[in-house]
């Protein structure tokens, strides 16, 4: 029982910081990073900040964490909700599960790997100068440390497989179209990496991201099990006493 408290306080701190972070690292990046075009020209065309997964992905982790954060305050404020306050839960577990988890995951390790094959890969150096160091990290490592947090401070039935799965393929399904009809736009790739491959070999880049997400959501269904065990109904409930 004393563990379980201390796993829901540690949990309950992990969704503030996590709100923090993410919230005011979106809002910095949206309003305070304007990379002239000179420098970056895809930057302010279309689909603004939009249509970098980076981004896109700051946004879901500062809604999960945010919403995880009314999760917690839910039964304080409305303790008889119990029917009310499970349907929410359903749902933040659905989310991280099915989203915030492998997304966070997938940015993270394809932006560092490529970065160390090739900075220029994914941010030329250039932008250093206007997207500051600190920034770079919340966007792209504290993603990674703040869903492996969430993992170890409170376990989550993860969906089946085949739902959860299809649910995160779909999302990297809709950013591919996504990106594409921001080059037909603009006739510019998102990324550098893009314009240095050929037809073919963007097929198979595009084809190996899906598998590689494919395999993050079951690193993260994994993980789930690894640290809380096969069996979920021995695992006490957060909320109650």
């Amino acid at each position: 029982m004393a563990l379980t408290s201390y796993l829901t306080v540690a949990n309950i701190a992990v969704h503030v910081l996590g709100t923090i972070t993410f919230v005011f690292s979106v809002y910095y990046n949206y309003v305070h990073v304007n990379i002239p075009t000179h420098v970056n020209p895809i930057d302010d065309a279309f689909g603004g900040k939009f249509k970098y997964l980076t981004f896109l992905d700051g946004c879901f982790q500062a809604l999960f964490f945010l919403y995880a954060l009314v999760v917690d305050v839910f039964p304080l404020i409305f303790p008889s909700k119990s029917s009310v306050l499970e349907t929410l839960s359903q749902v933040k577990h659905f989310f991280f599960a099915s989203i915030a988890f492998p997304l966070s995951m997938f940015v993270s390790t394809t932006f560092w790997s490529l970065w160390f094959i090739d900075r220029s890969l994914v941010m030329p150096k250039d932008i250093d100068l206007y997207f500051p160091v600190w920034l770079n990290h919340t966007m792209h490592t504290f993603v990674f440390v703040f869903a492996c947090l969430e993992m170890v401070t409170a376990y989550r039935p993860y969906p089946s497989r085949i739902f959860g799965m299809t649910t995160h393929i779909c999302l990297q399904l809709s950013y591919l179209i996504w990106i594409h009809i921001v080059y037909s736009q603009c006739h510019m790739w998102v990324y550098p990496i893009l314009s240095q491959l050929n037809l073919p070999l963007r097929c198979l880049f595009f084809l190996g991201t899906f598998v590689y997400t494919s395999v993050l959501y079951m690193v993260g269904e994994y993980f789930n099990k690894f640290v809380w065990g096969y069996q979920p109904q021995k695992v006490q409930n957060q909320y109650e006493p």
